[in-house]
């Protein structure tokens, strides 16, 4: 019940922000949800992932350098910092304010509205246990 409650509410949170987007791009506010038939509750992933202790956690990488699927995703880390972005040619972790969502733009956003948007590639660095929970919308 928890699980699902948690995924009915970032779901919510994943509707505002795509209306917010639309609205300032100067579209309808629902185009997005319009286009990729978002009214159904059949566009949402739930993952969780667990990046466990290394003993040289500087040779290892938790996940390699990718974008993501989908629209949107919602990421809730924990206070250990394993995501990183890439900016002008070097990796820099994000370091969200705790109890706070990282909200990355999807590969079908960046294809619906390729004027606007850009995907940044990013990675999973194991330096410490890291909680990480995604929602793919």
């Amino acid at each position: 019940e928890t699980i699902q409650e948690y995924c009915k509410r970032v779901r919510e949170l994943a509707n505002e922000l795509l209306k917010g987007i639309m609205e300032s791009l100067g579209l309808e506010e629902s185009y997005i949800q319009k286009a990729m038939d978002l009214e159904t509750d059949s566009h949402q992933l739930l993952v969780v992932n667990l990046y466990p202790p290394c003993p040289q956690p500087e040779v290892v990488m938790g996940l390699p350098p990718h974008s993501d699927h989908g629209l949107l995703t919602i990421l809730m880390q924990n206070d250990h910092v394993g995501l990183h972005v890439r900016h002008d040619g070097k990796w820099i972790p994000v370091n969200p304010p705790p109890g706070s969502f990282v909200v990355n733009i999807g590969d079908h956003m960046e294809v619906i509205l390729s004027n606007h948007f850009y995907l940044y590639l990013h990675s999973i660095y194991s330096l410490n246990v890291c909680v990480c929970l995604y929602i793919y919308i």
